[in-house]
């Protein structure tokens, strides 16, 4: 039975014939490390740079750190920017990325927590935001879109409120990163902005990273850099100063190919694709009695998340007979966003939620909507 690969939101697939092939040809020629050979040509770091400032709108390639993950990057700055005593401002839809870290150091350093919520529709408000602000708070981290609804916050709105109370603000781009226009040049304050490679960007699991609005970031990894071998402190000029060890340089040329892709096929193209399925998806099941979808603000699909709940069926049962009986693959559960899924259920039940990405078709969804209708109700 072929598979039909509706969870785009947690890793794109299939990836493009050029991120496969960019990615195993590293493995044909001996490794070059960036700075490390003397061959600069051969540096297979800096273009991966240059290609994530394109896309995201950053005017310096150096100010885009490569890192392991999303989850790497935002643990980076909340470890190095909330320490005893910190007020942190984030929300009730966050992802256990950004919820775990800031727990930690609640627990650990007394650090206190204010989780605004998002109006009923979803979307986070730039009022809400100024009113949980406090004097003693060192950070608010936010979604830039939801994994479970696919809303996307007004990002541009909340950096301004964040701003003007001269608090750093962190993004969790993993979302919205290659089929959500982005320009952090043009983000008021402080913004940090942490991505993920293997979802939107197209890139391969392992790599990911975070934009830096400056080099004030206090270092929490050091080590081994390969240049500047003789000092005994890490370098604390950019992007070094939060890399250390041995990068992953196959992941880094897969995700260089991706993101190539996607700014070839354009960010908007991209986006508008995503929302036409998204469209096709909500349509579709809102037809059906005994399926109930949860909200999706302005209706914009480009995101590409849909979630819902089937009346008499716990999601990981609809999850089992889709792979079995249909071989289609979603997502159920909680996707590590238990406050969303409460605000929105409220209760811990957790929801069916199926994705789109570049690489899927009309037909799958077309696919997806008759196995959804042929289940019925329990």
């Amino acid at each position: 039975m072929q598979t039909t690969y509706l969870n785009q939101a947690a890793t794109s697939f299939p990836k493009p014939r050029e991120v496969v092939e960019a990615f195993l040809a590293w493995f044909d020629a001996p490794p070059v490390d960036a700075g490390r050979g003397g061959d600069i040509a051969a540096d297979p770091i800096t273009p991966c740079r240059r290609e994530l400032a394109a896309l995201l709108g950053v005017d310096d390639h150096k100010r885009i750190v490569l890192l392991p993950s999303a989850t790497y990057a935002i643990n980076l700055v909340i470890g190095a920017l909330v320490g005893p005593g910190s007020h942190v401002v984030t929300s009730t839809l966050e992802h256990n990325s950004v919820l775990r870290p800031i727990a930690h150091r609640e627990r650990d350093l007394g650090a206190t927590v204010t989780s605004i919520q998002p109006d009923p529709d979803g979307t986070l408000q730039a009022r809400t935001l100024a009113g949980a602000l406090r004097s003693t708070t060192a950070l608010v981290a936010l979604t830039h879109a939801s994994n479970v609804t696919g809303s996307i916050q007004p990002i541009a709105e909340l950096a301004e409120t964040a701003a003007a109370a001269g608090v750093p603000l962190l993004v969790d781009a993993s979302q919205t990163a290659g089929a959500v226009p982005i320009d952090h040049r043009h983000l008021a304050g402080r913004v940090f902005l942490a991505f993920s490679g293997h979802k939107g960007l197209l890139g391969p699991p392992g790599v990911g990273g975070l934009v830096v609005p400056d080099d004030g970031l206090p270092q929490t990894v050091v080590g081994g850099t390969g240049v500047r071998s003789d000092a005994v402190f890490h370098p604390g000029d950019l992007p070094l100063r939060h890399e250390a060890g041995t990068p992953n340089l196959p992941g880094i040329a897969g995700l260089t190919a991706g993101v190539r892709v996607v700014g070839r096929t354009g960010v908007e193209t991209i986006g508008r694709h995503r929302a036409h399925l998204v469209g096709r998806l909500r349509s579709g099941l809102s037809g059906l009695g005994h399926v109930r979808l949860f909200p999706l603000a302005a209706d914009d699909g480009r995101v590409g998340v849909v979630s819902f709940q089937i009346a008499g069926w716990e999601p990981d049962e609809v999850g089992f007979v889709l792979r079995e009986s249909f071989g289609i693959e979603v997502r159920t559960g909680l996707h590590c966003a238990p406050h969303a899924l409460r605000g929105l259920t409220g209760g811990p039940g957790g929801s069916i939620r199926v994705s789109v990405g570049l690489p899927s078709s009309e037909a799958d969804v077309s696919s997806f909507l008759a196995a959804i209708a042929s289940l019925g109700e329990h």
